[in-house]
């Protein structure tokens, strides 16, 4: 059966149904007071397998940004699939649709157009107050990208800006903006319910584990059937060689940005773990299927905003929406067999490292 689906419930559905084939423990916590894009009920579902009691944990997630699930459920509903729930002895709780509303309504943010990965800060860290480097190129960010010429035209200008100003801006801007309600990337002033459910879901499925693994799905950077691994703990430290080593990864910077290293990014769901858990030695990091060139990603980003705000009513807004999905998640089936083949190797992986750690 494919494990790739046309909507969030369809996705739901075969990954409930492979939860069931593997009795799978699934606790549900549902969307109260918001609908999907067809009507239906929305929910996170959690799926526990692996002995309960075990002092070692993996968490695998799903959604975090909701046009990147579809790869994501693909990859989870595959491993139960493929691995008869075998969860190396680890307990493993997979973690689906964590932002159902925007999987469901297959957009990047959540109902208030929140960006959920930037929206978990440290209790004592609050948003920021501005970010000028945003707003040095929000006419080009909040354009209409509906004409193809014109689309291309913004990007040029945006590189253009860059090369002029320096590539070390851009990844200013990728660290979040919390001033632009309407904006990209988009930190929220309060916790969203995403936020609160993680929190919950760490409490409740996490809370005998003291040694941790974590990885959260992710879509776009990186180039076509590229695999980018972001891991955010400093390279010299445990955590990181552990993760590093898990996966096999060599000591190296992130060709995957133009400046070689990650943006300063604040607000990123994976930090929660160590937030809720900071008793537990916690490793992991964030996987990204590469899916298209940067300017398609400039392009996709700028389509998914258009159209929340000011492109909802255009005759082409359908059309639009697929082009953005189809940017997140390709319907290219020698990407998609890549995704279905990595990805479960890869929670092996993160599984068989967690065991032996």
């Amino acid at each position: 059966m494919d494990s790739f689906s046309e909507s969030y419930a369809e996705a739901r559905g075969k990954f409930l149904a492979a939860c069931t084939e593997v009795g799978a423990r699934v606790t549900s916590y549902p969307r109260d007071g918001l609908s999907g894009e067809a009507g239906e009920p929305l929910a996170t579902d959690v799926a526990c397998l692996g002995p309960e009691a075990s002092a070692r944990a993996a968490i695998v997630i799903c959604g975090t940004h909701g046009s990147e699930a579809f790869s994501a459920s693909a990859i989870l509903t595959r491993w139960l699939q493929s691995r008869d729930g075998n969860a190396q002895g680890v307990r493993l709780v997979l973690v689906h649709a964590i932002n159902p509303w925007a999987f469901s309504h297959r957009t990047r943010t959540d109902e208030n157009n929140v960006d959920i990965n930037r929206n978990f800060l440290a209790a004592d860290v609050g948003p920021a107050s501005e970010n000028p480097a945003y707003d040095a190129v929000v006419h080009l960010l909040h354009a209409d990208p509906s004409n193809a010429a014109g689309a291309l035209e913004l990007h040029r200008t945006y590189r253009a800006y860059f090369e002029a100003h320096g590539w070390a801006l851009e990844g200013e801007i990728w660290q979040g903006q919390w001033h632009r309600p309407e904006g990209l990337m988009y930190g929220g002033q309060a916790p969203s319910w995403s936020n609160v459910t993680f929190r919950r879901i760490l409490r409740e499925h996490l809370s005998r584990a003291t040694t941790i693994g974590f990885l959260d799905w992710h879509t776009g950077i990186g180039q076509f059937g590229e695999i980018v691994h972001l891991i955010f703990d400093a390279p010299e430290g445990m955590e990181h060689r552990a993760a590093a080593g898990w996966w096999g990864l060599a000591a190296k910077e992130d060709g995957a940005f133009k400046t070689g290293a990650k943006p300063k990014y604040r607000g990123l769901l994976c930090q929660a773990i160590r937030q809720e858990r900071p008793d537990a030695r916690i490793a992991g990091g964030v996987i990204e299927f590469g899916t298209a060139d940067d300017y398609q990603i400039f392009r996709g980003d700028l389509i998914d905003r258009w159209l929340r705000f000011e492109g909802r009513d255009h005759p082409d807004a359908r059309a639009l929406r697929d082009a953005h999905v189809d940017i997140c998640c390709p319907r290219d089936i020698s990407w998609r067999r890549l995704v279905e083949t990595r990805g479960p190797t890869l929670m092996d992986q993160l599984l068989a490292g967690v065991a032996e750690w």
